[in-house]
């Protein structure tokens, strides 16, 4: 059937027969208030619809042939009076020279940077009446045709796969996942990420009985996307992750390059700051696998200020501190930000009492400010060792904003968040630094914030 994006998208405001002679208006994001009355927490709903930075307006596609006819092509028939017929899919790429990833307060985990061009999609469902805001839920399998299928094997990389039971072990839940991205090399080590399938546990924590790790609403006319559920998890390995070189036309779906090491045909995805990344590829066995759950990602804005409502830091000697994140005491696998975040209980310490995961509002050294700027989203400052580190503001307020633009036959939404990550790792299964006993949480700085900036080009599609 065909995929073609229709021009229909482009065209005019959002009216057919039926429709008010005035488009509907671009709505205003709203920040909430906090107690001393600053505007504090998420700017712009929760539900789609639009905030500020909307630039433009998409019309949403009709036709009166059936989806799946070959002759599909959602193309406007305002004298038909049929039922709008709206987009299945949305086709996301990411924009990763515009991407800030930034976690936890130690700064270990700051300014990761994703690679460009990733194809992920998304199926829409529940669409309104006009098609202007849909649910979103995956990633699926991308339309047919789309090169360099991400769906790989876990535990058996970098083999392809469209279900677990293509990945051998007796097709284990969750060994076939879709790749944001080709593992990429971080000087001795390599990492990889994709959206994981929310457990019961996971599922309660969210509110929703579906268990894709990416939910949330996007408005198809004005740009906006909100992802109410991202349940990344990060695949970090010790060693080398291959290269593919040798490749005639990169991301042509034509195996034609050689994997650097193992010499297996390959094609290129992508091309990053150490080298052609593909799939076909191999990475180093016995990788960590850690979660980052998170909600809010949204076009809209996240403004956070330090106040006394803030959880106690757990520093030795730092205690009258505040710190950005903690964890609930009845429940020590949620993040929290205040007493609010934890009914029934408090937001504060992570860890037994004698003996808590260290937390602070950043890295800095005693009496050092983190000079941090608003435009890049990103701060540093002097540590305790006389040298200069990755930061987050220690006190004040700061803020992530979104943005959103029409263009020609797709739209770009640029999705920010702001919020608090639990512990990853509260058995301390991983040690990163045997010697010195530093687990995985110690290193990066869990629980403590995220900051994600990520611009996506989003095209509608039919199938």
């Amino acid at each position: 059937m065909s995929l073609k994006t229709p021009r229909a998208w482009l065209v005019a405001a959002l009216c057919v027969a039926g429709c008010p002679d005035t488009a509907e208006p671009v709505g205003q994001g709203t920040a909430t208030t906090g107690e001393d009355g600053s505007d504090e927490g998420t700017m712009g709903p929760s539900t789609g619809a639009p905030t500020t930075g909307s630039t433009g307006s998409l019309t949403v596609a009709t036709s009166t042939t059936a989806p799946g006819d070959e002759t599909t092509t959602g193309s406007v028939d305002t004298g038909s009076g049929g039922p709008l017929v709206c987009p299945t899919h949305i086709r996301t790429e990411r924009i990763a020279s515009l991407v800030n990833v930034s976690y936890g307060w130690t700064g270990q985990g700051h300014g990761a940077d994703p690679v460009d061009g990733m194809v992920v999609s998304y199926a829409l469902t529940d669409c309104d009446d006009e098609c202007r805001r849909c649910r979103f839920e995956g990633p699926v399998a991308n339309a047919e045709g789309t090169p360099n299928d991400p769906r790989r094997c876990l535990n058996d990389w970098p083999n392809a796969c469209e279900s677990d039971a293509d990945c051998g072990d007796g097709g284990t839940a969750g060994a076939c996942q879709v790749m944001w991205q080709p593992p990429v090399q971080r000087t001795t080590t390599w990492t990889a990420a994709y959206a994981a399938p929310l457990n019961e546990a996971q599922q309660r924590q969210f509110g929703t009985e579906s268990t894709f790790g990416a939910q949330g609403v996007v408005n198809l006319a004005t740009g906006d996307l909100d992802f109410e559920v991202l349940n990344t998890r990060v695949t970090v390995g010790p060693g080398f992750a291959e290269t593919c070189v040798d490749d005639t036309t990169p991301d042509d779906g034509a195996k034609d390059g050689t994997c650097a090491d193992s010499g297996d045909p390959c094609d290129v995805a992508t091309i990053s700051s150490n080298g052609a990344l593909s799939f076909d590829c191999s990475w180093t066995p016995n990788p960590i696998d850690f979660a980052l759950p998170a909600s809010g990602l949204t076009s809209g804005g996240v403004l956070w200020q330090m106040g006394d409502d803030r959880p106690n830091c757990t520093f030795p000697g730092a205690e009258s501190l505040n710190c950005w994140c903690g964890v609930c005491s009845n429940d020590p696998a949620a993040p929290c930000q205040s007493d609010t975040d934890c009914p029934g209980g408090t937001c504060g310490n992570a860890g037994e009492e004698g003996d808590p995961i260290i937390t602070l509002p950043s890295v800095c050294a005693p009496g050092e400010a983190c000079t941090w700027d608003p435009e890049t989203v990103s701060g540093t400052c002097l540590n305790s060792g006389g040298g200069a580190s990755p930061c987050f503001p220690i006190d004040g307020s700061w803020s992530v904003s979104g943005d959103t633009s029409v263009q020609d036959e797709f739209f770009t939404s640029t999705v920010a968040l702001l919020s608090c990550l639990p512990q990853v790792d509260p058995d301390r299964l991983i040690i990163l630094d045997p010697v010195n006993d530093i687990s995985l949480d110690e290193a990066f700085g869990f629980p403590g914030p995220i900051v994600q900036v990520v611009p996506l080009k989003i095209t509608p599609e039919f199938r």
